[in-house]
């Protein structure tokens, strides 16, 4: 908590020096990494500047939305890049430049002249530990805890308060481990039990006909071996308000299929033909066909191979992206090849 409350110091304090404080007067890790890196003080500057300038504009039902935004940013950086009672690392510094990097666009969204951007939502919830065994990330002695991050737009259309709804339930689908899902959409304390997680989903690419994003979530369940992992894509097609189908994008009749198959199979045998199943082949299909595996840019259609389908944790298989020039023959005359650049809500 001390280190939130530093790092929301950095945002409101008085420009001084580079970064957006007083660098003499640095004392926690974060702050002597902010002010021995110029890039990392610059990108601390542009944070302060760009919030107070999404404060000023936005319209007054907006702004505590801003603020709430800005709270749970802060809480996600605490908990991927900071490490109270170390030193600066190596790591510390490119891990806040990244979060940096990527909040300055987000907040210049905001203060531009289209309003009609993305805030974040935090939640955390902690119900008390019946297993008595605890976890290496434990915060709560005693009690397991589950922390959610997403993102919702500050458009009120029908169309994007249907994503809001959709993508804030896929969180949940995963912060539930495959319990039960609450009917009136509320987050559910007794998903922290026995365990210490966090779930989170973060906007991809944004278009007039697509949106999409990855949700996912890691952690240790008390008493675990190791840590878990798990996630999808969440692929939305805003005017038809639901998650988009392999029809969507190819051809019935083109056999995208096997096209993608073949593709797959190739790249993983090149990759690492040892770290994979003995049966991998038998599973390819259906990692294939789920769509939540796919992952949508403007270069292309990647496949995500989640944990344990061709291969087991310990060799991760990494992804394999096909550009939409190789899949244009398959292609669905209605499909539009998603643009490169990721546009605010409209």
């Amino acid at each position: 908590m001390r280190n939130i409350f530093l790092l929301l110091s950095l945002l409101v304090s008085n420009a001084a020096l580079a970064a957006s404080f007083d660098c003499t007067k640095a004392k926690s890790p974060q702050e002597k990494a902010i002010c021995a890196s110029p890039e990392l003080s610059a990108a601390d500057k542009k944070i302060a500047d760009a919030y107070k300038a999404a404060l000023i504009t936005a319209t007054a039902d907006k702004k505590e939305a801003v603020r709430v935004g800005q709270r749970a940013w802060l809480h996600v950086v605490a908990d991927r890049c900071l490490i109270p009672g170390l030193e600066p690392s190596a790591a510390l510094p490119e891990c806040l430049l990244g979060y940096y990097q990527t909040r300055i666009q987000e907040l210049n969204l905001l203060s531009g002249s289209n309003h009609d951007a993305f805030i974040t939502r935090f939640i955390m919830l902690t119900w008390p530990d019946k297993s008595g065994e605890g976890s290496d990330l434990e915060e709560i002695p005693g009690y397991g805890t589950m922390k959610a991050t997403w993102p919702q737009s500050t458009n009120n259309t029908a169309e994007w308060q249907a994503w809001n709804q959709a993508i804030e339930a896929a969180t949940q689908r995963l912060a539930s481990l495959g319990g039960d899902i609450s009917p009136t959409g509320e987050w559910l304390e007794k998903w922290a039990a026995d365990g210490d997680f966090e779930v989170y989903a973060s906007v991809g690419l944004v278009s007039e006909e697509l949106v999409t994003a990855s949700v996912g979530i890691d952690g240790m369940g008390h008493g675990a071996a190791h840590p878990s992992e798990d996630g999808f894509e969440f692929n939305w097609l805003l005017k038809q308000k639901r998650e988009l189908h392999p029809e969507d994008i190819f051809r019935k009749e083109s056999q995208w299929e096997q096209t993608i198959e073949v593709r797959c199979s190739k790249e993983l045998k090149e990759a690492d033909a040892d770290g994979l199943y003995d049966d991998w082949e038998k599973a390819l299909p259906k990692v294939v066909l789920e769509s939540r595996n796919w992952q949508l840019t403007g270069e292309g259609l990647t496949i995500n191979f989640p944990e344990y389908t061709v291969a087991p944790r310990v060799t991760p298989v990494a992804p394999v992206t096909i550009p939409w020039t190789t899949l244009k023959p398959l292609l669905n005359p209605g499909f539009a090849i998603p643009k490169k650049k990721t546009d605010a809500p409209s």
